[in-house]
């Protein structure tokens, strides 16, 4: 019976050293380089996302009145784009010269360190992207009224900026909370967009670790 692709792969990685068919030797390097390149693919593309999200939100927030909030927002994905070219690139230099498995081994480690990066941004974007939308409620129309029933309920002679102070401490309460959980909210929404590729990585490492037992 003909062996199927899966068995040729692993038949193909066990007997690396001293693969003389090249064909063989082909799938199981086609197999690791098939999901690198689909994540790198998925980078790419979320940075572009990012980079027309940023020009609609701006468009958006002017229309509705808040072009301020959409500069803000603009202004705090900037440095994200700058960090995802910056991480994907490290991605792209890596050398495919060497063993599928240290490729492979070698993607993982970068993916892992650039996740730690995007990680230290988002623990700075969440709570300030947070305290713009929440500012701009605030001075909003809306807002404004709200605050005033507020004030109507609980009466306070003590006024910073213009409003009741337990308005502002409820404010930093929350975005200290919006802070604490930021990485945890990044991780969430990074398992969203990415978790099934992530998942087969962590298969195809898994039965490369197997194989070289």
């Amino acid at each position: 019976m003909t062996k199927s692709i899966e068995a040729m792969w692993k038949e193909g990685f066990i007997n690396e050293a001293h693969l003389s068919a090249p064909k063989i030797n082909d799938l199981y390097n086609r197999k690791s380089q098939n999901i690198v390149d689909k994540l790198r693919n998925m980078f790419a593309i979320n940075i572009k996302a990012i980079m027309v999200g940023s020009l609609i939100m701006f468009i958006v927030m002017s229309l509705i009145g808040a072009p301020f909030l959409g500069l803000y927002i603009c202004c705090l994905l900037v440095p994200l784009i700058i960090i995802a070219k910056k991480e994907l690139k490290k991605s792209v230099d890596l050398s495919k010269g060497q063993s599928s498995y240290d490729y492979i081994m070698s993607f993982n480690n970068w993916l892992q360190s650039s996740i730690k990066v995007y990680s230290g941004y988002y623990k700075i974007f969440y709570p300030m992207f947070f305290l713009g939308m929440a500012t701009q409620a605030i001075v909003s129309k809306a807002g404004a009224k709200l605050i005033a029933l507020l004030v109507e309920a609980l009466p306070t002679s003590i006024i910073i900026f213009g409003q009741p102070y337990y308005i502002l401490v409820a404010l930093a309460l929350l975005t200290l909370i919006v802070a604490r959980y930021a990485e945890s909210l990044y991780r969430l929404d990074l398992n969203i967009v990415y978790g099934r590729q992530f998942k087969k990585l962590d298969e195809l490492i898994i039965d490369m670790e197997e194989l070289r037992k």
